[in-house]
């Protein structure tokens, strides 16, 4: 198959049988970034961030009851549960959030009372921003 233009259709070019819609779907798609991807993104840097500061991932995405913790990993004999905020600051899906910001109060409870399970000694938090610029990591040690 040849390539198939993703821009608007010529004139010349428009076929009866084909509207314009469908036309311009038969170009190449681009998946957009959405929340989850995002947040899968965000998980695996975190984790290599921390493999490069000496921790060990013990576990990812536990579930525990409906919760979730993002990471389990363990230095020198101490484990900890990491919550990883991520966002994106950018041309699109400006959202313009710091990730800190989102992890409030009632998260701070809830990640505790799911870490309690695990029997970890602290909870940590990674935040991570992407942008045009690069990547942003900031990690809060003891956050709950």
């Amino acid at each position: 198959m040849g390539h198939v233009p993703t821009g608007e259709v010529p004139a010349a070019c428009a076929r009866a049988d084909l509207s314009r819609r469908e036309y311009r779907r038969t170009g190449a798609r681009r998946s957009p970034l959405t929340a989850r991807r995002l947040g899968e993104l965000g998980e695996r840097v975190a984790a290599d961030y921390l493999i490069r500061r000496g921790f060990s991932i013990i576990d990812r995405n536990v579930r525990i009851g409906r919760g979730e913790i993002d990471l389990v990993v363990e230095r020198h004999g101490t484990r900890i549960a990491v919550e990883v905020k991520s966002t994106w600051l950018g041309e699109r899906n400006v959202d313009g959030k710091d990730p800190l910001d989102a992890f409030d109060e009632a998260k701070e409870m809830q990640v505790w009372s799911l870490a309690r399970h695990l029997d970890v000694h602290r909870v940590d938090l990674v935040a991570i921003t992407f942008g045009v610029e690069g990547v942003q990591i900031r990690w809060v040690p003891g956050v709950a």
